[in-house]
């Protein structure tokens, strides 16, 4: 199974344009470098449910959640001008590690340029059951309208707010979300 280092944060609008610059051209090429990185994509909010929800949100496809705690990625996320022209300035910087359960057509690998990120919480005494049916019948059903879906369980987070069930569906269109299918 891999893992997904699901990384969201806020930016000040002035600074806008420079953390996209830095971190398409050299924040996302010095990590994706480290061993056990496997993709990196990044993501702009369009809208959510949730008015705390940061503005961007980068996912790291990782081998396990190590890779983050190395000197590697240690070395890969202080050079160039992240460290010190980007960072000091993000805010609601939350990071959360996800641990692959279940993958749904072709998953994260269809690359779709739209996200539908799903999270829950589910009392203990009705997990058992609600994890058979959400993988056996909802998922690859809801994957009938999309490229795709991951789920996704809660490994460790820095937000309290993170939920420990995850579902990323993969779209082509935002509106994806609002047909009868």
């Amino acid at each position: 199974m891999s893992y997904i280092y699901y990384v969201q944060m806020d930016i000040p609008e002035a600074l806008d344009a420079e953390l996209n610059r830095i971190y398409d051209t050299e924040h996302v090429p010095m990590l994706s470098k480290v061993p056990g990185v496997r993709r990196v994509t990044r993501y702009r909010l369009e809208r959510s449910n949730d008015s705390r929800m940061q503005k961007y949100l980068a996912i790291y496809e990782i081998d396990s959640p190590e890779i983050v705690d190395g000197k590697a990625w240690d070395e890969a996320s202080a050079w160039g001008d992240w460290a010190t022209k980007i960072r000091p300035h993000t805010t609601s910087r939350h990071h959360s590690f996800f641990k692959e359960i279940l993958k749904v057509g072709p998953g994260r690998d269809a690359a779709a340029p739209y996200i539908y990120v799903v999270q829950m919480d589910i009392p203990a005494q009705y997990e058992a059951e609600f994890n058979r049916i959400y993988d056996r019948e909802h998922a690859p059903l809801l994957a009938k309208a999309c490229r795709g879906g991951t789920r996704y369980r809660l490994e460790k987070s820095n937000d309290s707010r993170m939920q420990k069930y995850m579902v990323l569906y993969e779209f082509d269109y935002p509106a994806t979300t609002e047909t009868k299918e």
